[in-house]
């Protein structure tokens, strides 16, 4: 009994070993939603006023726990007060958003949440206030001139009015190549969610304005495109049948990206989800009207941008459909 009782434990321990180490089993990353924190990453020297007190010391925000969360490290002074604030965003699938955890020198924990609208990061945390009612403390994150960050307060006081309570300056801490290069980065992320916008609406003026003359496209079958081949052949006629209501995405998002930037040409790698309604592929790699198709699937692709006259530009493209073995 007691040799069936041990081999029944080992026999449990090896299920749940490996479960844990089959690649298949573990859980990935929210890429999609880590990537919107990636404008704001780094360390800043920051100064202002809070509470009507003079603040200067630094502020991070970077990737933890291999990549999976975000950890904002701000270290104040100001008179009479050293403080320390650590905050830990972390994914809720089930919510699908992200909480905020809240650690400071303060005598308080806090809890909250992270949002994105626009250009704009925001944190919003809830605590008691000195009378006990609910209180909620709002934090916009921004960049403005000369790529300063700006960190604007704010405070509600159970159904009163929003104040306004502090405002915070940083500027990134680094060299000048990191600094360019992050710079570089935040402007292309923007650029590429131009272009999905345009993707997704079937904006044929700004995908065209979008690419370099002499652009060229591999397609996953290796047919190789120039840029006006491309429009004429692949991306009009899904333009048209976009504007129609015949054809739309279900799904467009690029994941995983990493950039390589080298002054003003700059390689982003990635992968691509798609997932699209109402057309087939036709003859000359073109698209036919079908309401009864549908297709989806991953690919990862390289992208090779040049900067002209202070505006990134898409340069090449190569699409490739991701192997079986590595899904």
């Amino acid at each position: 009994m007691r040799t069936l009782l041990v081999l029944n434990v080992w026999l449990a321990l090896c299920a749940v070993s490996l479960g844990q180490t089959n690649p298949r089993d573990v859980p990935q990353p929210p890429s999609a939603e880590l990537q919107k924190f990636e404008p704001f990453l780094g360390k800043y020297e920051v100064s202002g006023d809070y509470a009507n007190l003079p603040w200067a010391g630094t502020l991070e925000l970077k990737k933890v726990i291999k990549g999976w969360y975000i950890q904002q490290i701000i270290q104040i002074k100001s008179p009479g007060i050293d403080r320390e604030f650590w905050v830990l965003a972390t994914w809720d699938k089930g919510a699908q958003r992200y909480r905020l955890w809240g650690f400071q020198t303060l005598p308080s924990q806090v809890e909250g949440g992270v949002r994105f609208k626009d250009d704009e990061m925001i944190t919003e945390f809830s605590y008691p206030a000195a009378d006990g009612q609910s209180a909620i403390s709002t934090n916009r994150y921004k960049f403005i001139e000369n790529k300063e960050l700006l960190v604007t307060s704010y405070r509600q006081i159970g159904n009163g009015p929003i104040e306004k309570i502090g405002t915070l300056k940083g500027k990134r801490i680094g060299t000048e190549s990191e600094s360019t290069n992050t710079s570089s980065e935040a402007e292309l992320r923007g650029f590429m969610t131009e272009l999905r916008k345009a993707s997704l609406e079937g904006d044929v003026d700004t995908i065209a304005s979008s690419m370099t003359d002499d652009y060229v496209q591999t397609d996953i079958n290796g047919y190789r495109q120039d840029k006006t081949t491309w429009l004429n052949e692949y991306f009009r006629p899904l333009a048209d049948l976009i504007k129609a209501g015949k054809f739309h995405w279900d799904e467009y998002e690029r994941t995983n990206l990493q950039f390589r930037i080298h002054d003003d040409c700059a390689i982003v790698t990635g992968d691509l989800r798609l997932k699209g309604t109402g057309a087939k592929p036709g003859p000359q790699h073109t698209w036919l009207a079908d309401p009864t198709s549908s297709f989806s699937g991953t690919l990862h692709f390289t992208h090779v941008y040049l900067r002209h006259n202070g505006k990134w530009l898409l340069a090449a493209l190569h699409n490739q459909i991701v192997p079986s073995s590595a899904k």
